[in-house]
């Protein structure tokens, strides 16, 4: 889905930077001296330069995934603001909602303009790295389409 999102917005001459968690082996937030790790440092002015951030993660245990949450723990003050939108992908139905944890903390602690419609795809909708469903591949654009309007009237 990430792919996907970082070709829409391309299309759109929406300068993307994809940062793939997988390829960051991150300090654990330890609220001390995993800040003044040179790979936070490196990746918190890239988050606070972001006008505006699509997560896009697995779910676990009905949750984002810790990866994605220590990110959050890591870089704080540099998601001030953002608009941020959504897309998650879990094993089955009944993770839903499970985006809406980590949206509340990014509305209250730092005031970040959330797209309301996230993509949620289960396991039967993208299999091996795949889209499998037209309605998923519709809403990526929908996701992109909202993220690329509300810059658009940030920027005028």
């Amino acid at each position: 889905m990430a792919l996907r999102l970082k070709e829409l917005l391309l299309a759109k001459a929406v300068s993307v930077e994809l940062i793939d968690l997988r390829e960051k082996s991150l300090p654990f937030c330890d609220g001390g001296s995993a800040y003044a790790d040179p790979r936070v440092i490196e990746l918190t002015p890239k988050i606070n330069n972001a006008k505006g951030i699509l997560v896009v993660a697995p779910v676990y245990n009905y949750d984002l995934n810790a990866a994605c949450k220590n990110v959050l723990e890591l870089t704080g003050e540099a998601w001030n603001e953002k608009v941020v939108g959504f897309a998650v992908t879990a094993g089955g139905d009944a993770s839903y909602m499970a985006p809406l944890g980590f949206a509340n903390s990014l509305m209250i602690d730092y005031r970040c303009q959330i797209i309301p419609r996230y993509v949620y795809a289960t396991g039967q909708q993208i299999r091996d790295g795949k889209i499998q469903s037209q309605e998923i591949a519709q809403r990526l654009e929908q996701l992109a389409d909202e993220l690329y309007k509300q810059l658009k009237q940030r920027s005028e």
